[in-house]
């Protein structure tokens, strides 16, 4: 399957899900003026990568997934599609695959620091936090 590669712009975040490395990224801004428009292409790649990959394939070996959220700011909007996200990860998990998910935030930066511990409890799956410095 085809990696998904969505550069940044002033407003989106970047997207890299590379399957082939079990390695998905989003990183950056992420304020659409169209969120739907934005992430509903991420979450039909994600539900293909689930059927292509993991479902039909029935000699899948169950693997690490590293899933990276590198956030510098969100809106409402994109908080509920990154979620969306996540519980698309935790599918794979409830069939046996491990999923890594770490969450970097700028040192400092409670907000998005707390962003993640909330998001980390409402799906029940704990994350790595990972503060970094600019």
């Amino acid at each position: 399957m085809d990696s998904l590669i969505i550069e940044p712009t002033e407003f989106t975040p970047r997207i890299n899900f590379d399957p082939e490395n079990n390695l998905f990224e989003i990183s950056g801004f992420s304020r659409p003026e169209n969120v739907i428009g934005f992430y509903r292409p991420v979450l039909k790649w994600l539900d293909e990568f689930s059927d292509n990959v993991l479902s039909k394939n029935i000699d899948y070996n169950k693997n690490l997934l590293t899933v990276n959220l590198r956030m510098t700011y969100f809106n409402s909007a994109s908080s509920k599609f990154i979620l969306d996200i996540l519980l698309e990860f935790m599918k794979y998990h409830s069939r046996g695959n491990e999923v890594l998910i770490n969450w970097y935030y700028e040192e400092g930066d409670d907000e998005i620091q707390e962003s993640g511990e909330e998001i980390s409890d409402m799906l029940g799956y704990p994350f790595n936090f990972i503060p970094y410095q600019t």
